[in-house]
């Protein structure tokens, strides 16, 4: 019979060990929640769920620079229509991972989709 090395047994405890952390790393994953911050000039206009969105919601964003009109429909974001002259945030499309991101510049205006712990 083979006799189990040492360097069997660091292995075998780093896959374990490496295994364990993984579960709980998607545990928390999965317990987390999407949510899209919207931004005006810096402030918070509004936070916008969208893990377990469901159905269509139209946000009418006025200021002084122009107008936004950001669709929230199931678990994305986006801005549908925009006054300002170059349409890049129109052209951005739908954003749904967190990490994502829409910037109308000449209306100050920022979409972010961040994610957070779910509330227990």
């Amino acid at each position: 019979m083979k006799k189990i090395s040492r360097g069997d047994v660091f292995l075998s405890l780093f896959l374990l060990v490496f295994l364990v952390g993984a579960f709980f790393a998607f545990r928390q994953e999965a317990a987390s929640v999407c949510y899209a911050e919207i931004s005006v000039d810096g402030e918070l206009y509004k936070r916008v769920q969208l893990t377990g969105h469901q159905g269509r919601e139209e946000l009418l964003v006025e200021t002084a620079r122009g107008k936004n009109l950001i669709v929230v429909e199931g678990e994305s974001i986006r801005v549908k229509e925009a006054d300002c002259p170059d349409k890049i945030c129109v052209n951005m499309g739908r954003l749904t991972q967190p990490g994502e991101t829409a910037a109308c510049l000449p209306h100050k205006l920022l979409i972010e989709v961040k994610k957070y712990p779910s509330p227990k």
